[in-house]
């Protein structure tokens, strides 16, 4: 009964917000001085001073990866996202990050935090159990390293990882030809530091507008 209800509600969220969408995004353009920030899939961790977007209708703003950025072009200096381009078909994260690069001024930056394929792999092949999140009680069922990497790979809506190459590959695809892997919570750019709220996004980048 439980698991029904949280899918009632998830189904009712989803309508919501495919109502609110226009909206929103009204009332984002009626704004007279809106922010040059955007955060995709901020979830419960809102930045201030940035304009927080999800899917969920108490953000700020509703945003569909595979759909158009309500942005002007040139009219964002940051993009910011964590554990969200995995949770989408390859093509989709594609269109997403073209259309960063369009909204982005130059010199722009778009910062993508995720989990990191070769650190599972890495993880497979040795101390599997190292993984924070294989911890967390609700998987405390989890007995092998097998089932460890089917988890990483098909939970949690997953639906293609990323190691650097496959990450690189994407952002020059979109039109970036400027990036800079770095640690977390790390970033030439003072404003982009320390942004990270998950210890298994070890896989970040900064990609640069020219």
């Amino acid at each position: 009964m439980k698991r029904l209800w949280s899918i009632v509600q998830r189904g009712t969220q989803a309508g919501l917000s495919q109502l609110l969408y226009f909206p929103y995004v009204l009332r984002l353009r009626l704004q007279r001085r809106p922010s040059r920030k955007l955060q995709v899939g901020c979830g419960a961790h809102r930045f201030p001073g940035w304009t927080n977007a999800d899917i969920d209708p108490r953000a700020d703003l509703i945003i569909y990866l595979e759909r158009r950025l309500p942005f002007a072009d040139r009219s964002l200096d940051r993009i910011y996202s964590e554990h969200v381009l995995e949770h989408v078909p390859y093509e989709v994260a594609v269109q997403f990050l073209r259309e960063a690069w369009r909204v982005l001024a130059p010199g722009g930056v778009v910062r993508i935090a995720m989990p990191d394929l070769d650190d599972l792999v890495d993880g497979y092949c040795s101390d599997w159990r190292r993984f924070d999140w294989i911890n967390w009680p609700d998987l405390a069922f989890v007995k092998t390293r097998a089932q460890m990497l089917n988890i990483a790979f098909r939970w949690w809506g997953h639906r293609h990882l990323y190691n650097r190459e496959e990450l690189a590959r994407a952002l020059f695809d979109a039109g970036f030809t400027e990036h800079e892997f770095v640690d977390l919570g790390q970033s030439r750019w003072p404003d982009l530091r320390g942004l990270e709220t998950r210890l298994d996004s070890k896989l970040v980048v900064d990609a640069v507008k020219r």
